[in-house]
């Protein structure tokens, strides 16, 4: 859901920046207290494997924005939380500079709208697994936190672009908004089932070096 340079008006690009910095430094201060070399392979390995996955992307929304498996949901649960908003982070950042793949102005949105959120999710599926660890209740927290996690995205997304003047002849958010939900309620399930998939073998194979796992099992909750 990269929203290009051009759509967003002057105040919209202000605020989502005044809200996404606090977020990432806060990220950063935990990330450091939590975070160790001994798992820079695999925060390596998830963010370029995101990051590659985002670059198949299609237009939607009139070309202000696009339709694309995001990940945050799969970073929250390998990196933690914390470390998912740098790494997401990280990608956005990439490709803004290196492919003009969301705009340099408009990235406090996209950062907010993708990284934010994204790594926010795994607090959904920490919630849901207060209550069981079993196998199927951890793959429907995911499913859960993963497609919430995406259609909050899309719910962001259009109502930045239809509050912004850009759209205001068009309708503004009454095209915006259902654009973005009617693309994403679907391609959510998708993106929630195969991150389900993937976290379910991930916990089964190798849970020790996934350190979202580790965070939910400091309770004893896995």
């Amino acid at each position: 859901m990269h929203i290009p340079d051009g759509y967003l008006d002057p105040a919209i690009i202000a605020i989502t920046w005044a809200v996404t910095i606090p977020f990432l430094i806060f990220a950063w201060k935990k990330t450091k207290t939590t975070y160790n070399h001994a798992t820079a392979a695999t925060l390596a390995v998830s963010s370029a494997l995101v990051f590659v996955v985002q670059l198949i992307n299609f237009p939607v929304a009139g070309g202000a924005s696009s339709v694309h498996i995001l990940g945050g949901t799969f970073l929250a649960i390998i990196l933690g939380p914390f470390a998912a908003m740098l790494s997401m982070t990280t990608v956005l950042m990439m490709q803004a500079f290196f492919f003009a793949d969301g705009g340099l102005l408009a990235f406090g949105a996209n950062a907010f709208n993708m990284a934010v959120i994204g790594g926010l999710s795994f607090f959904i599926v920490q919630l849901l697994m207060k209550k069981s660890a079993g196998r199927s209740r951890f793959a429907s927290s995911v499913l859960i936190a993963s497609w919430s996690a995406t259609v909050l995205t899309a719910l962001l997304t259009g109502l930045e672009l239809g509050f912004s003047s850009a759209f205001a002849a068009a309708g503004g958010i009454t095209l915006t908004v259902p654009t973005m939900f009617s693309v994403y309620v679907v391609a959510g399930l998708v993106e929630a089932v195969l991150t389900a998939g993937l976290a379910v073998s991930l916990r089964q194979w190798q849970p020790g070096v996934v350190l979202g796992l580790k965070l939910l099992g400091r309770r004893g909750e896995l």
